[in-house]
Order: structure tokens, then C-alpha cells, then sequence
């Protein structure tokens, strides 16, 4: 599962910053074409981000994988 969520103290989020500055960090658009195996577009990704965003301001768990695959279905339905 590809959950999203804050950090949960202090000291998280300096592992996690940490991680990021020697190089581990991942952009959304990245995660999103390990999802679903190609290059997303511009509207899916900001997408995805209104939903990390929205997630994290009601400070509700978030399942990333289930979220993009539910927005390419909307997609594609809409296609």
C-alpha cells in the first residue's frame, strides 16, 4: 500500500528531510508513472495533489495508489 500521511512528530520530519536532501525524495509525477506505468498528465497529477492536499488538511490517512487509480478511471470515463 502507498500510503501518505505527516509526519508524525519532529524527529520524523527531519528523517524525512534528510532523506529527501541525500537524494531519496520522488516527485509525485514519478510515483504516479510507477503507478500506473506511464507518464501521467498534467491534469492527473494536479489531481493527485488536491487529493494529498485535501488528505492532509482534514488529517485523514491516505491510500496514493488507490486515489490515481480512481482519477485515470474518472479519466477515462470522461474521455
Amino acid at each position: 500500500m502507498t500510503g501518505v500521511r505527516e509526519p508524525k512528530d519532529d524527529e520524523e520530519l527531519a528523517r524525512a528531510r534528510l532523506a529527501i536532501l541525500n537524494g531519496k525524495g520522488r516527485t509525485i509525477e514519478q510515483v504516479i508513472t510507477d503507478i500506473i506505468h506511464e507518464r501521467p498528465n498534467r491534469e492527473l497529477v494536479e489531481a493527485v495533489r488536491s487529493g494529498i492536499k485535501l488528505a492532509q488538511e482534514n488529517k485523514e490517512h491516505l491510500n496514493l495508489e488507490e486515489l490515481v487509480q480512481s482519477i485515470v478511471l474518472m479519466q477515462k470515463k470522461w474521455a
